[in-house]
């Protein structure tokens, strides 16, 4: 009997647990878990400097000194070249300006380059950052006059003139020429021939350099 009675015992108290731990799970189950909502970060909107219409304000502003015949403009947000306006005497960075039969444009950046284009001629004023003024020279005849101490890069299809002193450039699209002629100081030619090998040629006042830019070869005279 003690047996028996021990036994039934030992069944209720399991019962009891269980009933207990049933509850106790449940409860645990059915608690809400709480997620801490992320701390709003405030976004930081920082305004661009940059301008379609109008050239870093730390680049040099050309003046027209002088114009005569067709003189074509090319601007900053243009799609197509229009005729240049006699009262138009700013020049800035990243416009093109072209003439035409007749025509002539001098442009001078005060303490950096003077220059002088010829008839037929098209010229894109690249960058004119103090420290690194480059131009492209597309078509025609110019004359370059760079300040003392002071250099200017010209690009006329795959040469790159780094001048120092005084010279004419020209470009004969038909015969595929680009003669650049020192009048004054020196320049530093560089390009790449056809196997993509870089060539640097120094040349000096009264030399003349003609490179053929479809063959990618020059001659020094």
């Amino acid at each position: 009997m003690k047996f028996v009675k021990y036994f039934l015992i030992f069944l209720l108290g399991v019962f009891i647990v269980g009933i207990v731990g049933y509850f106790f799970f449940k409860m645990k189950k059915e608690e809400k878990v709480v997620i801490p909502s992320p701390t709003p970060v405030a976004s930081v909107v920082t305004k661009s400097n940059f301008s379609l219409t109008e050239a870093p304000s730390e680049s040099l502003k050309g003046e027209i000194t002088k114009m005569m015949g067709e003189v074509k403009i090319l601007g900053r947000v243009a799609t197509e070249a229009s005729v240049l306006a006699p009262t138009s005497t700013q020049v800035q960075q990243g416009e093109n300006y072209i003439t035409g039969e007749g025509g002539s444009l001098s442009i001078n950046f005060k303490n950096a380059v003077t220059m002088d284009l010829s008839e037929k001629t098209e010229v894109d004023i690249i960058q004119t950052l103090p420290a690194n003024i480059v131009f492209s020279q597309v078509a025609g005849m110019a004359d370059y006059k760079i300040a003392t101490e002071s250099s200017v890069t010209i690009r006329t299809s795959y040469l790159l003139t780094e001048l120092h002193g005084e010279a004419n450039i020209s470009r004969d699209s038909d015969r595929q020429l680009v003669t650049v002629a020192i009048k004054s100081g020196n320049a530093i030619m560089a390009y790449n021939d056809k196997y993509y090998l870089i060539h640097k040629v120094v040349i000096s006042e009264g030399q003349t350099y003609t490179f053929n830019y479809g063959k990618r070869t020059g001659v020094l005279k």
